[in-house]
């Protein structure tokens, strides 16, 4: 069977985490003094099993994602899920990928939630932070958008 290049690149769109993992993609945006962030937890299958969207209180984008990181993984202990294998957590922006693995590179002003999302991470076992590819973030990035105007947090599981 031939695909058309608009069916190719749509396969391009999000990819299957690897084996054993489960994969949260978050994102985070803010525009004008409102910030939204969003974030799609699926299983090795690709299927979705939960997701987040809704506004946060930041100063900028890269604190906003940060935020983001902390409800996926938030979110994922409150389903109380034993995980066996680790959770990936593609990021969107190379600015908090990059704090998320050298702390010597996070701001003092984020320090308590960095702290947070460190006993989250304790909590949840092994994480693996990696970059998500632009393509592969719309959905999340259609839920921070919509997260901006929405009054609060909406969590589904």
């Amino acid at each position: 069977m031939k695909l058309s290049s608009k069916e190719r690149s749509s396969l391009s769109i999000w990819r299957l985490p690897l084996q054993g993992y489960l994969n949260f993609n978050v994102f985070g945006i803010e525009n004008e003094e409102v910030a939204g962030c969003g974030g799609v937890l699926r299983d090795m299958e690709g299927v979705a099993r939960a997701l987040f969207s809704g506004p946060i209180a930041a100063n900028d984008a890269d604190s906003v994602e940060v935020g983001a990181v902390f409800i996926a993984l938030d979110l994922l202990l409150s389903m109380g899920w034993k995980i066996n294998s680790s959770l990936i957590v593609e990021i969107g922006s190379k600015m908090v990928y990059n704090w998320c693995l050298n702390k010597d590179m996070r701001p003092w002003s984020l320090q308590i939630t960095f702290s947070d999302i460190k006993r989250k991470i304790e909590q949840v076992g092994s994480v693996v932070f990696l970059m998500a590819d632009q393509k592969g973030n719309e959905m999340v990035s259609t839920l921070a958008i919509v997260g901006i105007n929405r009054g609060d947090m909406f969590k589904a599981c």
